[in-house]
């Protein structure tokens, strides 16, 4: 006899376990002895003595992750309010204080947009250096002096001031694009300040250029002036940043995956603004993620062994 061979009483037992689906009912309103286990289950209560104690403990836990994240800009995708700019073009501003403006920019397929000179559209009229970064799509730059460079999913391209927005210039998309502009003004801005650079430059999402920051975690430098950076940053699944001060506001854009700083969660699409004086508990990316960084790079957040020669 087989010792293995299960008779049809013990078949039928474990089918007894498992939600049935009536004919004509949809599975999810199965009957079963499963779905009536989980009704009766009910949660342990702790003794009093315990639950205040929990209690008074997560109420503190919620005031620090509040307290650290004080001052700090959240832009949730989920949550935006575009603006029409022109027809086929919309705006959602990200960030505005004294030293510049940052916006995501979105155009639909087909469109030609010309914002005027300095972008007044965007950033009013005086003279400022841009900054754009695609994010999808492809967009060309109707700008002469630029040689109209066509741009591709994460290419950069930064406008000096010695190359100042003419009044004709023009950006156009036959398949439609999504991109950051981030705008530094001139007059406001320090000599160590993005709002002084002359000539501009683009960094093509292909190049190389990527360095070592600290354990699976990368960067791709795209503008550098004095303590302020603009760069790509590229986490790996499980790659972590220490806690860390600002030096200087701090502007993250996430492009993919998502990643955990302090306890707010940004997710594809999403931005945070952190002003100078605040701080970071920590960052976490479950996943991996590559997000756009403006900021300074605090030297707690760095791996000095392995920056050794950047």
């Amino acid at each position: 006899m087989n010792t293995h061979s299960r008779t049809t009483s013990d078949l039928a037992a474990d089918l007894a376990l498992e939600p049935s689906t009536l004919p004509g009912v949809a599975p999810a309103a199965g009957l079963g002895l499963l779905p009536a286990l989980a009704v009766e289950l009910t949660p342990i209560e702790p003794p009093s003595e315990m639950a205040g104690a929990l209690r008074r403990r997560l109420q503190a836990r919620a005031a620090q992750s509040a307290a650290a994240s004080r001052g700090m800009t959240t832009r949730r995708l989920a949550d935006a309010v575009w603006q029409d700019l022109a027809p086929g073009v919309r705006v959602y501003g990200q960030h505005q204080d004294e030293l510049g403006q940052s916006s995501l920019i979105q155009l639909a397929p087909g469109t030609l947009w010309t914002p005027g000179a300095g972008a007044a559209a965007l950033h009013g009229p005086d003279l400022a250096v841009h900054e754009l970064l695609l994010l999808s799509g492809e967009l060309r730059l109707d700008v002469a002096v630029l040689g109209t460079p066509t741009l591709s999913a994460q290419d950069y391209q930064l406008i000096g001031l010695a190359e100042p927005w003419p009044a004709d210039a023009g950006l156009s998309s036959t398949s439609g694009a999504l991109l950051y502009w981030r705008s530094s003004k001139k007059a406001v801005a320090a000599a160590h300040e993005f709002g002084q650079t002359a000539a501009s430059h683009r960094v093509a999402a292909g190049e190389q250029g990527w360095q070592p920051l600290r354990q699976g975690v990368e960067i791709k430098p795209l503008h550098v002036v004095g303590e302020r950076i603009s760069m790509l940053v590229r986490f790996q699944p499980g790659a972590t940043v220490p806690a860390h001060p600002h030096g200087l506001g701090e502007e993250c854009l996430m492009l993919e995956g998502d990643l955990f700083l302090g306890d707010v969660l940004l997710r594809a699409g999403e931005f945070q603004f952190a002003p100078a004086g605040t701080g970071h508990e920590g960052l976490l990316s479950d996943v991996g993620c590559l997000l756009y960084f403006c900021g300074a790079i605090d030297p707690a957040a760095a791996d000095p062994a392995m920056r050794a020669g950047y």
